[in-house]
C-alpha cells in the first residue's frame, strides 16, 4: 500500500485558537511542513466568513497563493465545510497551478447530494476533490455501500473514513476499510481522519497501514495532535512511525520545530487532548462538544457527566445541539423541593446581621489581615462559597457544586458549629444540613446561571438581606494558577471563555445591586468603575495587595 500523510494543523487545529495563528506564522508553518516532506498540506478553510489575514480562513484562492512556499512538491489543499463555513464552488476560479490543487469537501448525511453536485463542479474546474462524510460510524453498511456507488460514479481524488466522534475501535475501522476497499474503484484514494477521544487515533492509523491493498491510503494528522476537544493523530508520531516501519522519507525534526516555535505557546494558553469527559462522549458515540459543554460548567463529577450524556437521544448524538444539552443539564440539576423551612432557618440566623461572603479568590491570602480586621470590628455573619477553611472564622458554608462537595464533605466533620447550606441538585446526606431549591437560586443568564456566588446572593435576597460584603470575588484568570487562593481549587480555562464569563457575572452583579447593596472588601474585576470607596477596609489597606485581573486583556 502507498501511504500519504495529510497535515491539517492550520485547519483542524484552528478550532483551538479561532484559526488565529498569525499572518507571519501561517506561511512559516507551511514552509516547514513542505521541508518535512509531508505529502498533502491543508492550509485552512475556504469560507465567506474569513475576517483577517491573521487567521487560516480564506475568502479567495489568491490569499492562499500569497502564503505558499515558492518551491513546492507537496499537494496543497483547503477545506469547504457544507453547512458550516461554506464557500460555493461557483466563487472559485479554475485551477491554474498557482494556488491550492485540491479541495476537501466535508458533508453530513443529509447533504450527500449537494456534496456530489459541488464536487462535480470543483472537478470540472480542475481541482482534486476529497470527499469526507462526517461521522462515518453513523452509516450502516448498506448506506455506506450506496455512498461508495455514488463515489464510483463521481470518481473523486479521495474518499474518507471520518471518525468524527473518536469512537471507533480497530475492528470498526478495519471493517469499514475492507467494505469500502472491496467495492470502490481502485484509483480512488481512501483516507482516514481519526480523533483521539479514546486514545486510538495512532493505533487505528497503524492498523490501516498494515492492511494489504494496492489502494493509496491517506492519513490525516496535526502537529502535537492540535484540534478541537481530544485532538487528532499527532504528525510527529505518525511520521516517525512510517520512517521506522515503512519508508524513511519524512523530516521529523521540521515537525518538532513547528511545535517548538508555534504550537507550544498556544498549548500554554489553550487545552486539547484526551480527557475523561471526551472518553465518555466517545464511549456513548456522542459529539465531543456535549462533553466540552458539561466540563466547562465545572459543577459536575465524571459520573454526573456520563449520566447526562447517556440521556441524549440517538437522533441528537452526531450533531451538537446546544439547546438540548442546556435543557438536559438544567433538568439534571433541578430537583424541585420545598425549601421553606430551610429559608426560614437562614432568615432567622442572618436577621439584623452584617453578611460577609467569602469566595475563594487569591485575594483571601493577600488581604487576609484586612479581612480578619473587618471580621473583628464588625462581627459579620461569614458564609464561605464552595470551600471551608477555619482560618476565616466562617459560620456557614454554601455549596452548589457537586465536585466541590466531595472534598467539603470530608472536611465538615472536623469543623464544629458550621451551618451547611446546599442546593437541591446535590445528593442528600444524613446530616442536619439545610437544602434550598436549586432552580430558585439560578438566574436567567445561561452562561452563569448557576454561578455559586450569584446563587447565594439570590438566596440571601429571598431571606430579606439587603446589604452584603464580598471578599475573594477576584474574577477568573485564564492561567489556571491565577484563580484561587488554594491550589486544590484551580482549573484551566481559555482566555476567551474566562473574559466572557466575567462579563456575564459582572452584569448579573450589577443587576443584583439594584435590590441589594454590595460592597467589595478586596479587589475585584466585577466592581463598577463608579463604585464609591469601600467602607469596610482602612484606606491604607485599600492600595496594597495584588492588582485585580482586568476584565478584558490589555
Amino acid at each position: 500500500m502507498s501511504i500519504q500523510l495529510l497535515d491539517c494543523t492550520l485547519r483542524d487545529g484552528g478550532y483551538v485558537n479561532d484559526w488565529r495563528f498569525g499572518k507571519k506564522v501561517i506561511p512559516s508553518i507551511l514552509e516547514k511542513l513542505e521541508k518535512a516532506h509531508i505529502d498533502i498540506i491543508e492550509c485552512g478553510f475556504l469560507t465567506s466568513q474569513a475576517r483577517d489575514d491573521d487567521q487560516s480562513l480564506f475568502n479567495r484562492l489568491s490569499e492562499i497563493e500569497n502564503i505558499l512556499p515558492p518551491r513546492r512538491e507537496s499537494l496543497y489543499v483547503a477545506m469547504i465545510a457544507i453547512g458550516e463555513k461554506e464557500m460555493p464552488p461557483a466563487e472559485l476560479p479554475p485551477y491554474d497551478g498557482k494556488s491550492i490543487g485540491g479541495i476537501r469537501l466535508t458533508f453530513h448525511k443529509g447533504e450527500v447530494e449537494q456534496a456530489i453536485r459541488w464536487a462535480g463542479l470543483l472537478m470540472e474546474k480542475g481541482y482534486r476533490v476529497f470527499m469526507q462524510p462526517v461521522g462515518t460510524v453513523f452509516y450502516t453498511d448498506i448506506e455506506l455501500l450506496r455512498l461508495v456507488e455514488k463515489m464510483n460514479a463521481l470518481k473523486p481524488y479521495a474518499f474518507y473514513i471520518v471518525d468524527t466522534l473518536g469512537s471507533m475501535y480497530r475492528n470498526e475501522v478495519s471493517h469499514r476499510f475492507y467494505l469500502i476497499d472491496e467495492n470502490m474503484a481502485p484509483d480512488i484514494h481512501l483516507g482516514f481522519h481519526g480523533h483521539n477521544n479514546l486514545q486510538l487515533a495512532f493505533s487505528n492509523a497503524q492498523v490501516l497501514g498494515k492492511i494489504q491493498t494496492k489502494r493509496t491510503l491517506i492519513l490525516d494528522s496535526s502537529v502535537y495532535g492540535m484540534g478541537r476537544g481530544a485532538g487528532n493523530l499527532p504528525t510527529e508520531l505518525i511520521t516517525q512511525y512510517i520512517n521506522k516501519n515503512i519508508d524513511s522519507r519524512y523530516d521529523v525534526t521540521m515537525v518538532m520545530d513547528i511545535y517548538d516555535e508555534y504550537i507550544a505557546p498556544i498549548r500554554r494558553e489553550a487545552e486539547w487532548g484526551y480527557t475523561i469527559p471526551y472518553h465518555i462522549a466517545a464511549s456513548h458515540v456522542c459529539h465531543p462538544n456535549y462533553a466540552a459543554y458539561l466540563l466547562n460548567k465545572r459543577t459536575l463529577t465524571m459520573r454526573d457527566i456520563e449520566t447526562i450524556i447517556q440521556s441524549i437521544p440517538p437522533e441528537s448524538k452526531v450533531l451538537f445541539d446546544k439547546k438540548r444539552i442546556e435543557r438536559l443539564y438544567t433538568q439534571f440539576q433541578s430537583r424541585k423541593i420545598d425549601d421553606s423551612r430551610a429559608v426560614a432557618d437562614i432568615t432567622q440566623t442572618v436577621r439584623d446581621r452584617k453578611i460577609l461572603l467569602l469566595a475563594p479568590g487569591k485575594s483571601l491570602l493577600s488581604k487576609y489581615d484586612a479581612i480578619m480586621d473587618f471580621v473583628g470590628r464588625e462581627s459579620p455573619y461569614v458564609i464561605s462559597i464552595n470551600f471551608v477553611d477555619p482560618a476565616y472564622r466562617m459560620q456557614a458554608c454554601f455549596v452548589s457544586n457537586h465536585k466541590r462537595m466531595d472534598s467539603i464533605e470530608r472536611e465538615i466533620p472536623s469543623l464544629r458549629g458550621i451551618k451547611v447550606i446546599l442546593t437541591s441538585n446535590l445528593p442528600e446526606g444524613g446530616r442536619d444540613w439545610l437544602y434550598v431549591d436549586y432552580a430558585r437560586c439560578t438566574n436567567d443568564d445561561e452562561l452563569v446561571s448557576d454561578n455559586a456566588g450569584l446563587m447565594l446572593l439570590k438566596l440571601l435576597e429571598r431571606c430579606g438581606v439587603r446589604q452584603v460584603f464580598l471578599a475573594g470575588f477576584d474574577g477568573f484568570h485564564h492561567r489556571h494558577n491565577g484563580n484561587y487562593y488554594s491550589r486544590e481549587l484551580n482549573f484551566k480555562g481559555s482566555q476567551e471563555d474566562v473574559y466572557e464569563k466575567q462579563a456575564h457575572i459582572r452584569r448579573q452583579l450589577q443587576k443584583q445591586s439594584e435590590t441589594m447593596q454590595l460592597t467589595f472588601l478586596t479587589p475585584s474585576v466585577y466592581e463598577r468603575d463608579d463604585t464609591p470607596e469601600k467602607p469596610g477596609l482602612p484606606a491604607a489597606e485599600e492600595k496594597g495587595g495584588e492588582e485585580p485581573v482586568p476584565l478584558y486583556p490589555v
